[in-house]
């Protein structure tokens, strides 16, 4: 079962997934996030049921992180047991139930390779099941960081969400990519 997943052949003769219409379950940014971790669980349900992964919704614990900034979703884990589902929620109220519904589906496949084959990483096995299930590898940025680290010389810039060393001693490094020197812009004053 493990990297396979169940097809339905349609009236063309192709043969794809029977996946849940993301719109059936549609919410808009006005929702608690009682409503929203509801919703997002029976998605979820009958994600595992369409695409028969060896999934327990109801055996996750399901929350919502209103910290977290560069990521949409993440699953917790220890010793390879799947034990929580994250979903951030300015992520849904930027990018609305459809790129929730995606990160769902993410979320989903590490919590079935975890089972599978105790593999929580974005691998070959990920990738070939994300294209199946339409779900991206990783996220696009939906929050603006609070510092960009610039490159004089090539204008390559990194997002800094936190004060990291970095940030804090930006004299002290060099950029990866040509050597060049590095300045930090404070992008709390554009905000």
């Amino acid at each position: 079962m493990a990297d396979r997943l169940p097809t339905d052949t349609d009236t063309n003769g192709s043969s794809e997934p029977t996946a849940p219409d993301v719109a059936y379950y549609a919410l808009d940014s006005e929702v608690s996030v009682e409503e929203f971790l509801a919703v997002s669980k029976v998605y979820a349900r009958d994600v595992v049921r369409a695409y028969d992964l060896s999934v327990s919704v109801s055996a996750l614990d399901w929350e919502v992180s209103k910290r977290a900034k560069r990521r949409a979703g993440a699953v917790k884990h220890r010793d390879g047991e799947p034990l929580a589902v994250s979903l951030t929620w300015e992520h849904f109220q930027e990018r609305g139930w459809g790129a929730a519904a995606e990160t769902v589906r993410h979320e989903l496949l590490h919590v079935h390779l975890l089972n599978e084959h105790d593999d929580p990483s974005h691998g070959e096995r990920f990738r070939t099941l994300a294209d199946r299930l339409q779900t991206g590898v990783h996220c696009e940025r939906f929050a603006d960081p609070n510092w960009w680290v610039v490159c004089a010389s090539c204008g390559s810039r990194l997002a800094r969400y936190r004060r990291s060393k970095l940030v804090a001693e930006t004299e002290a490094y060099r950029c990866g990519g040509c050597g060049g020197r590095l300045r930090v812009v404070d992008n709390r004053e554009h905000s």
